[in-house]
C-alpha cells in the first residue's frame, strides 16, 4: 500500500459518521470487578475491615456496600457473601 493508497482510505473514513468508524486499537471498557468475601465462623466486620485495608474502622464501608445483604453491622452470619469496596482515595 502506497502513500496516496494510506490517504486515501484516511478520507474515506473521515468521510463516514463517526458511530460507522471503529477505533480497532481500543480494548472494550469493562466494569472493574469487584472483590468479595465469604463470611467465616467468628469474622466480624471489624475483623474484615482489618484484614482487607489493613484498618478496622473502615468497617462501615462494607456495610454500606452490603445493604442488601445487612441488616445491622454486628449481625454478619458464616456464609454470607460480601462485596468489598475499594476505599476512595
Amino acid at each position: 500500500m502506497g502513500i496516496f493508497d494510506s490517504i486515501k482510505n484516511a478520507l474515506e473514513k473521515a468521510d463516514q459518521p463517526a458511530a460507522d468508524r471503529a477505533a480497532p486499537e481500543s480494548a472494550p471498557v469493562s466494569a472493574p470487578a469487584q472483590r468479595t468475601y465469604t463470611v467465616v465462623s467468628g469474622d466480624t466486620l471489624w475483623k474484615i475491615a482489618d484484614r482487607m485495608y489493613g484498618n478496622g474502622s473502615n468497617y462501615m464501608k462494607i456495610f454500606e456496600a452490603n445493604t442488601g445483604v445487612l441488616e445491622h453491622p454486628d449481625r454478619i452470619f458464616p456464609g454470607q457473601e460480601l462485596v468489598i469496596p475499594d476505599l476512595e482515595d
